[in-house]
């Protein structure tokens, strides 16, 4: 499968779409806290300033499919843009979040006098669609073992800070976060993260993960 993009790639391509942002309130979210649901509709684009936030999709029967993590700086909230009667997204914050939000109305002000902020939310659009493609193919084609070592490994691409040693530290990632990410359940993540644990692959504890990211490539040959 074709690499993923790096997050300094993301971050550039961010930047591009917040220089033409002006500033607006923060909102303070709790962790756990619901930012938008089927029930609670958005019509508004968001910006992570502080925190992450969990973006999902509601399956039938109630099922959740963790699609992203989205932190500081990154935008999230595009099908605000669609106004359709029945959106199946979820946000969460994932711990205590601030947020700036502009509404459809505004942002679409902000490109008639800026197109360059529309060419910006396309690429940022087009990017996250690519990792979509990605993991639509790594379902069809890797193990469970190989889905959870890569979904690992981007997770700390993008939240996580590398040491001198090589080992990655970030947030901690529960095992059902991680299911719902994955697309199994939380006892056969659990299985597979003790594998990891035990083969020096990762570490991790209730105040944060550590991870080889060389040693979980390994994983996918």
């Amino acid at each position: 499968m074709a690499a993923s993009t790096s997050s300094s790639e993301l971050q550039m391509r961010a930047a591009d779409a917040l220089a033409y942002l002006p500033v607006s309130s923060i909102m303070e979210y709790r962790k756990g806290e619901t930012i938008y649901d089927p029930n609670r509709r958005s019509n508004s684009i968001y910006l992570v300033v502080t925190g992450t936030v969990g973006i999902s999709q509601l399956a039938d029967g109630g099922r959740e499919v963790l699609l992203d993590l989205i932190r500081p700086d990154e935008l999230f909230g595009e099908l605000a843009f669609l106004n359709v009667p029945l959106v199946a997204e979820r946000a969460t914050a994932i711990e205590k979040t601030g947020l700036m939000s502009w509404n459809v109305a505004e942002m679409e002000s902000l490109i008639m006098k800026e197109p360059r902020l529309a060419v910006a939310l396309l690429q940022a659009l087009a990017r996250r669609n690519g990792e979509f493609t990605l993991r639509i193919a790594s379902f069809a084609l890797d193990s469970i073992e190989q889905r959870l070592a890569r979904s690992l490994i981007r997770f700390s691409e993008r939240l996580g800070t590398q040491e001198e040693t090589g080992v990655v530290r970030m947030m901690p990632i529960t095992h059902e976060m991680l299911s719902r990410y994955v697309g199994t359940s939380r006892e056969i993540i659990t299985q597979y993260m003790s594998r990891f644990r035990k083969q020096g692959r990762v570490s991790y504890s209730r105040q944060e993960m550590s991870l080889h990211r060389e040693a979980l490539r390994t994983v996918l040959d």
